[in-house]
């Protein structure tokens, strides 16, 4: 892990950026906005899921923006969710980044739903 006694004003940004980029994926996925989490990510995303969490490898990967469609729309099968956002790991590398966010998902189906 990295030691900061100081964060460049610039770094701090940066990171400050992408922790409101995380939130904003959790606010557009609790209110079924999948165009709106879909705009988050750039045209050429390469977007893993992990559903279990000892793995270490994906369940899934999918590739560029247009292919998160299916999977945001998928939360409309849930009456309710709440994604609450704990830690996340940011690497600054130039003017590029890495994030990896571990959230948790609260789900609520509707009455005499299977799932």
């Amino acid at each position: 892990m990295t030691s900061h006694t100081e964060i460049p004003p610039g770094e701090a940004a940066d990171r400050l950026a992408i922790r409101e980029l995380i939130d904003a994926y959790a606010h557009c996925a609790d209110r079924r906005d999948a165009k709106g989490q879909m705009s988050l990510f750039t045209e050429d995303t390469r977007f893993l899921v992990f559903m279990d969490a000892t793995a270490a490898e994906p369940t899934q990967t999918l590739r560029g923006r247009e292919s998160l469609a299916p999977v945001f729309d998928n939360l409309n099968t849930y009456r309710a969710t709440t994604h609450f956002n704990g830690q996340s790991t940011v690497t600054l590398d130039g003017e590029r980044a890495r994030a990896t966010a571990w959230p948790t998902t609260s789900a609520s189906t509707s009455p005499g739903s299977a799932r």
